[in-house]
């Protein structure tokens, strides 16, 4: 799982570190993507954004019994799945007050094709 934290902690540009951290509730796990689009000279002005994916039990399985091929396909998939659900909600500057998203992780994004599998005819 600590493979999803670092394909995604690096999504968004960020003033100061950005975090990515999985939250395990039992059917469901978070993952939460966390940055500073902007930095003051007071930096406890500064706010966070926040882009929440939300996995059922059974995606997260599915992810860890792939091989790392597999696994990395998922990742480049997740990285534009976040950034585009989150951009869909408009420039962060129009909602300075609410810079963040939760979304679900639809099993399209598991869906990946073993492409080491070549049949010669």
């Amino acid at each position: 799982m600590d493979e999803l934290k670092q394909a995604t902690v690096d999504i968004f540009k960020s003033a100061k570190a950005p975090t990515a951290r999985l939250y395990d509730e039992g059917p469901t796990v978070y993952l939460q993507i966390s940055w500073v689009p902007q930095s003051h000279a007071d930096t406890t002005l500064d706010s966070r954004c926040v882009c929440t994916v939300r996995f059922a039990r059974e995606q997260i399985d599915r992810y860890a019994a792939m091989d790392t091929a597999g696994r990395l396909r998922v990742q480049r998939k997740l990285r534009v799945f976040v950034r585009e659900r989150f951009d869909a909600g408009g420039p962060i500057s129009a909602r300075q007050d609410d810079c963040s998203a939760e979304f679900s992780a639809g099993d399209d994004l598991l869906d990946v094709a073993d492409r080491s599998r070549t049949f010669a005819h």
